[in-house]
């Protein structure tokens, strides 16, 4: 009786297995869906290597703009730096006490041996009108160090020349150091902090 009915199911298994195996066309339309979604996962594999280089590609070139704009930033700071000082050195050559205030901050401190020590632009220009008119200045700075931030920083230099009475010869030369903190104050670098004594 089990015999019966386990021959029986197993040839309704073979005739289903056989209706499925005999489909017409089936075969063909999975091979077909088959090789659609193999083309599709190589498509979309090959969109992707090439899509990535390119994506690769912009974030360097992005990168390497910014670092060109960062060092173009950081040469116009030394650039504005230059001009200053070499603004400074003018005023003191020319005797020039409009552009020794156009270099100092409002709020500026002037600290130099043996001048006495100077808070305030007023009280700067002031001294520098007193001492531009007794001495003559030929002097050149030449920068040592420079540091700086978004809106302050500092200069070290070291100076060459001569500073003689007015109508007096120069009989050698003399050296100073010097430190000048500086502040950006709307847009432009100025000296806030001005220290120097002579070179020993």
């Amino acid at each position: 009786m089990s015999h019966g009915k386990t021959s029986d199911v197993t040839g309704a298994m073979g005739e289903r297995r056989g209706a499925v195996r005999h489909l017409p066309g089936s075969g063909g339309k999975t091979r077909r869906r088959l090789l659609l979604a193999t083309l599709a996962a190589v498509s979309l594999s090959i969109g992707c290597a090439s899509t990535h280089p390119r994506e690769v590609a912009g974030a360097t070139q992005t990168n390497n703009a910014l670092s060109k704009n960062q060092s173009s930033g950081e040469k116009t700071m030394n650039e504005q730096i230059q001009t200053l000082l070499k603004t400074y050195q003018r005023s003191l050559n020319e005797g020039n006490v409009d552009l020794v205030r156009s270099v100092y901050a409002d709020d500026a401190v002037f600290i130099g041996q043996p001048f006495p020590t100077a808070t305030g632009k007023e009280r700067i220009v002031a001294l520098y009108a007193d001492f531009l008119s007794k001495l003559d200045f030929k002097v050149e700075f030449e920068v040592l160090e420079v540091e700086l931030g978004e809106n302050l920083g500092f200069v070290r230099t070291q100076s060459v020349g001569t500073i003689v009475p007015k109508g007096e010869t120069p009989k050698g030369t003399e050296r100073n150091r010097e430190v000048f903190v500086v502040k950006k104050i709307d847009g432009a670098w100025k000296i806030y902090r001005y220290i120097f004594n002579p070179e020993v």
